[in-house]
């Protein structure tokens, strides 16, 4: 209750976030139906039915609205070419949901306004707080790899959005999370920014998971601004520098930030290597991804759902109470552990899948 009081404007951010993408989810779903701008179901995608894909469009809608509304004046002159980068990965987010574009083009424009906010607004990477003994980065380096940390954790996010609920309710958790941290370090307007998506996500999240006649999906438009915008705030967290004194001080700072986001950025990891190693590309479509997983092991899309963001939270609880540990110690305790906790569920439904096999080839032995 403190922090509603103390932070009004950031609940009033959520709140707008919210309302925006309340109301115009309704017209967006009819007009989808009416125009066809509808997923249809195919061999790789778990629903049935034609739904629209056109949910972006009101998470981008409530997360504009809601920042414009309380950023502060005179500060952060670099938000509009966060803006402008916004608008780039929403064009081709959307450009993508209504005619299909392929990969190639998809990975340009997330490159052009990754170098627009990594290049001119200056917001990249500049130091990993000793972290194997690596203090602050050069500025070439600083640049390449920002902009690869933005293309990995875009396309984990757009990856990430499989089932209901999943992208959005991670999404929710992300955000409040980040929201807080950056309010908590001064970082005002970007705390705007996470809790004006907040509100828009948990919105969209009643409409996606418990819609019926209103229930639609948030296609790449959405999906590709959560990890654009999670790109931004992390990185905008990790560049602070905290003396050891000051209450929000962590010695594995750069390994709690990715804590928020182990599972996503896990699985992606996860799924591409394995395409990589039978010889196919890193963004070849099938239904490996842990929700597909879930779901073969007969969860609901909602516990499946809910039992991904539940892991993703623990392992973030985890590391905030490991939070003074050496940060690389951290990272070998975090990313084997996330890694064990995704492949559990891959080795259960294996066993399962063989099960059922054994009594169709004794079947057919007898035969």
């Amino acid at each position: 209750m403190t922090f509603l009081f103390a932070n009004f404007p950031l609940v009033l951010a959520l709140i707008t976030g919210f309302i925006v993408s309340w109301i115009t989810i309704p017209p967006i779903v009819k007009i989808s139906r009416e125009k066809k701008l509808v997923a249809l179901p195919n061999g790789r995608t778990s629903h049935s039915g034609a739904v629209p894909a056109l949910g972006g469009v009101a998470i981008f809608s409530a997360t504009m609205l809601g920042t414009s509304l309380f950023l502060r004046n005179g500060t952060d002159g670099e938000f509009m070419y966060v803006f402008a980068g916004l608008l780039i990965i929403f064009g081709i987010g959307l450009k993508d949901d209504l005619i299909s574009l392929s990969w190639s083009k998809k990975f340009l424009a997330e490159a052009i306004a990754a170098l627009l906010v990594v290049g001119i607004a200056d917001i990249r990477i500049t130091t990993f707080h000793g972290m194997m003994g690596i203090g602050t980065l050069p500025v070439w380096f600083s640049i390449v790899f920002s902009v690869l940390v933005f293309l990995f954790l875009i396309n984990a996010f757009n990856l990430l959005d499989g089932i209901d609920g999943l992208a959005s309710g991670m999404g929710i958790f992300i955000s409040l999370v980040f929201g807080i941290w950056l309010d908590a370090l001064g970082l005002f307007n970007y705390s705007v920014l996470a809790f004006s998506l907040a509100g828009g996500l948990m919105a969209f999240y009643g409409f996606n998971v418990f819609g019926k006649k209103l229930k639609l999906f948030m296609g790449d438009s959405g999906s590709l601004l959560l990890g654009f915008i999670f790109s931004i705030l992390s990185i905008k967290i990790l560049c602070c520098e905290i003396a050891p004194a000051n209450v929000h001080f962590m010695r594995a700072f750069p390994t709690v930030i990715m804590s928020v986001m182990i599972i996503p950025m896990i699985d992606t990891i996860r799924v591409s290597t394995l395409r990589i190693l039978k010889g196919q590309s890193p963004f070849h479509a099938d239904r490996t991804h842990l929700h597909h997983i879930f779901l073969r092991l007969g969860f609901s899309h909602l516990q499946a759902s809910l039992t991904i963001i539940l892991m993703n939270a623990a392992l973030f609880v985890m590391c905030y109470f490991l939070r003074d540990l050496n940060p690389l110690l951290l990272a070998f305790i975090l990313f084997p552990t996330a890694l064990a906790l995704s492949l559990i569920p891959c080795y259960l439904a294996k066993c399962i899948k063989v099960e059922k096999e054994e009594p169709h080839m004794e079947a057919a032995l007898k035969h």
